[in-house]
This record gives C-alpha cells, structure tokens and sequence, in this order.
C-alpha cells in the first residue's frame, strides 16, 4: 500500500475564480459573469477561395528600428510572463488561466511603475502575444504541437515567433500604407 502523495487538488467553480482574482491581483467583476456565452467564428477555408500572401521588406529609419526593437522585446516579455502565470497558477492551485484573465493581467503590468515602459508599446501587439500563447496552449491540448516554450532573443536582429509567425499580423482591412 502506498502513501497518498500531497498534491493540490483541482479547484472549480467560484473557488477557481476566486484564486485566479487573487493570483492576478483584480477586483471581482460582476458584469462580466453576467454575460451570454457568444459562439466562436469558423477559421476554417472556405471552398472554392483563395488565400493571399504579400510580402514586404522594410528598411526603417533609426527611430523606427528603435521602436521595432522595444515592441519586440515587450511582446517576448509579455508571452514569457504570460506563460509564467498560467504555469504559476497551474502549479498552486490546479487553476487554468485564459486569454481573459492574461488581458487583465496585462492590464496591471501596464499600470506597474517597475513595468511601465510597456506603455511605451502598443497594447494590441502585446494583447496578440497573449492570443500567440493561448493559440499554442490550444494546439497543445489538441496534441498537434509541443508544450509552450520561453522565447528569447535571436541574435544578429532577427526575430522569431510562435509557429513560424511574424510578430506582426495584419489584414488588408486592417492594415493601410501611408505614403507613396
């Protein structure tokens, strides 16, 4: 017969939501449990279309590879941070923490006076670095990929991301040259 091994047991409910309130450091938000679950949009290619790749080569000015350089360092930060709190919460209290519960902690990053130059950046692209690392906890669980991993910084400048990814993602909707 063996000993009972002391592990945490697997918390739920308003318990769970309690240790994630706690462990961000947020207040309760009621309106929030108050709102209607909303059906996911479907990714999937629709027959008969096509997909477009455009690609481009920039050569910034020093002040805007300055800029690139501070975006992708907040953006590697915020996805190591990110996966140490979901990691962190896992570990202490069989809580998992979502792509919500990142953006609120973010928030509080943001607001922090030892991390206040990721108000240097813009929220989107650290926001999309969360979405990077929910996506790869997605296809963890699916068992299509490995466990999520740090990123760091490549040398010679150059910049990886998750999945083969830019950093940067945009639509041609959402996305317009100024210029010539």
């Amino acid at each position: 017969m063996t000993d009972a091994v002391d592990q945490p047991v697997r918390v739920t409910g308003e318990e769970a939501k309690r240790i994630k309130r706690d462990a961000l450091g947020i207040a309760d938000r009621k309106k929030h449990n108050a709102r209607a679950p909303t059906a996911m949009k479907s990714r999937a290619k629709q027959p008969g279309t096509q997909q477009r790749v455009y690609r481009y080569r920039f050569y910034p000015n020093p002040s805007q590879a300055e800029q690139l350089q501070k975006t992708f360092g907040a953006c590697r930060w915020v996805y190591n941070e990110g996966l140490a709190l979901r990691v962190g919460a896992w570990e202490q209290h069989r809580v998992s923490v979502g792509f919500a519960e990142s953006c609120r902690a973010l928030t509080g990053w943001r607001r922090a006076s030892e991390t206040g130059w990721l108000r240097e950046v813009s929220s989107t692209v650290l926001q999309q670095s969360l979405r990077h690392l929910d996506g790869a906890f997605t296809r963890f669980f699916k068992q299509s990929a490995k466990y999520p991993q740090r990123k760091r910084s490549t040398a010679r400048g150059t910049r990886r991301r998750t999945c083969g990814r830019d950093s940067g993602g945009w639509r041609i909707r959402s996305f317009r040259a100024r210029g010539g």
